[in-house]
């Protein structure tokens, strides 16, 4: 009898230390120094009210932010052609009798063209990707990790309001009870 109480103690105290950490609401983390990026992440945990407090002394973290960032540009600026030299009053065979077509396809290729130029806009602004880990630094295993990449405006921003937004959402999904 004592042996398998002493063997089922053994079993339970070692599942309990195998758990992986969890990240809880109230946990302090320290953002590692990223090239400016820090300041992104830090500002999107604030206004995703992701449940952590950003301390700046590493040692009285518990848990630690590193990432990684890169941003591509284009190496040449997109160009939009706008070809002028189409005979807008052209009318196709297929059109001869239906005078209202020749309209509604002038007004597709505007469209058209339009769309193609915003493509190129937002193409020549390049794309920022970004992956983050947490990290208890007793254990060094990795809590939670993500990544996010984005094209456009206010890239570091979106990919850091992204990555805090899933860092609230595994937060919170974590600390529900179960049923």
């Amino acid at each position: 009898m004592n042996r398998l109480f002493v063997f089922l103690l053994f079993a339970c105290s070692v599942a309990c230390f195998a758990q992986t950490p969890h990240l809880k609401s109230g946990s302090t983390v320290y953002i590692e120094p990223m090239g400016g990026y820090e300041t992104y992440l830090a500002a999107a945990i604030v206004k995703k009210h992701v449940p952590l407090v950003v301390v700046m002394d590493k040692d009285k973290a518990d848990y630690i932010i590193t990432s990684n960032v890169s941003h591509q540009t284009p190496s040449q600026p997109g160009v939009v052609v706008n070809d002028s030299s189409v005979n807008k009053n052209a009318v196709n065979s297929t059109n001869v009798n239906n005078g209202s077509n020749d309209a509604w396809n002038q007004g597709w290729e505007l469209g058209s063209q339009r769309a193609a130029e915003r493509r190129a806009a937002h193409a020549a602004l390049g794309s920022t990707s970004a992956s983050i880990a947490v990290v208890d630094p007793r254990s060094s295993q990795i809590v939670f990790a993500y990544s996010a990449g984005k094209e456009g405006t206010n890239q570091f921003q979106k990919t850091a309001e992204a990555c805090a937004k899933s860092l609230k959402e595994f937060i919170e999904k974590s600390e529900k009870p179960k049923k």
